[in-house]
């Protein structure tokens, strides 16, 4: 099991995130909040809204109500299915 135990904004739609397991890496949410249909997500391409980002329950959550699966963020980042850097534990 894993879950998010640090995340810190960086530029524009990026987040750098830590799990418990050592993994990191940054995320470009970009590109993600731009092909979403779901309002509540397309929302986050507020930058105000963005920048609400935090850990809340081992994951990120952002004050709009949006939060996603720590597994989700780890398979992402891990495959290269965001654009993003990962760094190995």
């Amino acid at each position: 099991m894993v879950w998010v135990v640090k995340a810190e904004l960086k530029n524009d739609y990026k987040v750098y995130i830590e799990f418990n397991d050592g993994i990191s890496g940054t995320i470009d949410f970009k590109e993600k909040l731009i092909n979403d249909h779901r309002e509540i997500i397309k929302d986050l391409l507020d930058i105000k809204i963005f920048k609400t980002v935090k850990v809340d329950l081992d994951t990120l959550c952002w004050d709009n109500g949006v939060d996603f699966a720590p597994e989700y963020l780890y398979e992402g980042l891990r495959s290269g299915a965001f654009h993003c850097r990962t760094a190995p534990a």
